[in-house]
């Protein structure tokens, strides 16, 4: 699946922070394995994603000695917003693919895994007064969504969401495998402070008076698919993946760069979604 940015009107409107030393040294290097049943009602492409994050999530636990409980978990493959959920402890900052093959297990067929991945643990974030509150995904002119979240190939979309402290608010959308497209701010709205406990939504009105609309799409091929939306409140002005193309950026890229921020100034929140054809 891939939000799509509409835009008409509006299209005619006009370095990472590398850790220190004592930050390298929180990093964990750990090989984990994940695997995944290709059962049929899932893709290899679905498969795949949930073996990677199988294994991501046994790298945190082992890492950080907290197990990860599932978060937003709308399909048995959908374990992004584990993934999300567990930066609360650590981050993967790099990982390394040593095994990734489908092989057969009794009769079972199950896509396998093998990662080398670099953790780094998460401290002061229980004590921060930053947190992020109401947050939602919704289709456009729906007061709410219920807590299974189902969208129709190329319903609108609108992100909603509220912060406990004055903050900045980024949002992003990330498929079933792991990519990651910054949906805000971007090149033409640029992020803005939002005051405690007013209601933040993207796109708002005068920006859809421009021309800027999200819509849902299913990846090509699949019928189904389970997405997320991540949303990120920080206490400063930041620009994540400014740095990145935007066609190759992953959920371990991002996570690194918010781990290069001290955790109390930063955090996030994860609401999953399934999209229909």
């Amino acid at each position: 699946m891939k939000i799509v940015f509409v835009l008409f009107a509006l299209l005619l409107c006009p370095a990472m922070v590398h850790a220190d030393r004592k930050s390298q040294q929180n990093i964990k290097p750990i090989v984990v394995e994940g695997e995944a049943v290709l059962s049929e009602d899932s893709t290899p492409a679905q498969a795949r994603a949930l073996a990677f994050n199988n294994a991501r999530r046994s790298a945190i636990e082992q890492a950080s000695g907290v197990i990860v409980h599932g978060s937003s978990v709308v399909y048995n493959f959908q374990l992004i917003s584990d993934l999300v959920a567990s930066a609360t402890r650590g981050v993967i900052v790099k990982e390394e693919i040593l095994q990734d093959e489908i092989r057969k297990e009794g009769k079972q067929i199950v896509y396998y895994v093998k990662l080398k991945a670099h953790v780094k643990a998460l401290e002061g974030r229980e004590k921060s007064p930053l947190k992020l509150v109401n947050t939602n995904v919704v289709r456009y002119g729906s007061p709410s969504s219920s807590t299974t979240i189902v969208f129709q190939e190329n319903d609108e979309i609108q992100v909603h969401a509220k912060t406990s402290i004055d903050s900045y608010i980024h949002v992003f959308s990330i498929t079933h495998d792991g990519m990651v497209s910054k949906l805000y701010p971007n090149e033409y709205f640029k992020g803005e402070r939002i005051s405690a406990g007013s209601e933040f939504v993207f796109p708002d009105e005068r920006q859809r008076s421009m021309g800027l609309k999200l819509r849902v799409r299913t990846p090509k091929n699949i019928s189904r698919a389970v997405e997320t939306i991540l949303f990120v409140a920080t206490k400063e002005k930041n620009d994540f993946l400014s740095n990145k193309n935007s066609d190759e950026v992953t959920i371990t890229d991002l996570m690194q760069e918010l781990s290069e921020h001290d955790a109390s100034l930063w955090v996030e929140k994860a609401v999953g979604y399934e999209i229909r054809k």
